[in-house]
């Protein structure tokens, strides 16, 4: 469906919220992924290469729908720290930490929560476990 077949591949994001067929993300393991309601697949974070070809963890969210990727949120670099905000508030720039290895569900309301992994935390401190839930409405 797309991509390329060789190993190692940075990502091309374009303008994030802007379907293209020029987007792709970047080559990477132990990302999150689901399904929405309307078909939609989701891809969140993982250990990959960023838009400059630097491979290390991920908070980059796509959406792939009508044979076309969408950069939705986070970063197009690697190493971001998460932006927390009010626990419980929801707003546009909440966005979790870079991380590898982390879980996710989509509740009967269609949301996406995310759970933990290993990754970035608020300061910038790397190579650890998180135990921090987020909510996405998509």
């Amino acid at each position: 469906m797309g991509g390329s077949n060789l190993v190692s591949q940075s990502g091309t994001y374009g303008i994030q919220g802007t379907a293209a067929s020029s987007n792709v993300p970047g080559a990477r393991v132990s990302a999150v992924t689901w399904t929405d309601a309307a078909g939609n697949f989701w891809l969140f974070g993982g250990d990959g290469y960023d838009s400059a070809g630097t491979l290390d963890y991920l908070n980059d969210l796509w959406k792939y729908s009508a044979g076309q990727w969408t950069w939705m949120s986070g970063s197009n670099l690697v190493h971001e720290p998460g932006t927390y905000g009010t626990q419980g508030t929801a707003a546009p720039g909440n966005v979790p930490g870079a991380r590898f290895g982390d879980t996710g569900w989509i509740d009967s309301s269609g949301n996406f929560w995310l759970f933990g992994g290993h990754g970035y935390d608020p300061t910038g401190a790397a190579g650890g476990d998180l135990n921090d839930l987020w909510k996405y409405e998509p």
